[in-house]
């Protein structure tokens, strides 16, 4: 019996192109709940796939979970 695999890529592709979105209305501050509210996608599966590396837009400074930064741009000078 094969072990179920995620198709990872494909949920990536999914939160990045909501990333793109949020950052094209200008938010510098990305809640993973608010990733959740457009994909409709669970909250674990949303942070494997940030967790594996996705591409996020140089407009974007934080995002957050629960409140709590998981990721922040380095600043660059």
């Amino acid at each position: 019996m094969e072990k179920y695999q995620l198709d990872l890529e494909r949920y990536k592709k999914a939160v990045e192109k909501i990333i793109q979105r949020f950052a094209d209305r200008g938010w510098e501050e990305i809640k993973i709940e608010e990733i959740w509210f457009e994909t409709s996608l669970p909250i674990d599966i949303i942070l494997e796939a940030f967790n594996a590396g996705v591409n996020i837009p140089s407009e974007v400074k934080t995002v957050t979970h629960k409140g709590n930064v998981i990721w922040q741009r380095e600043n660059q000078q």
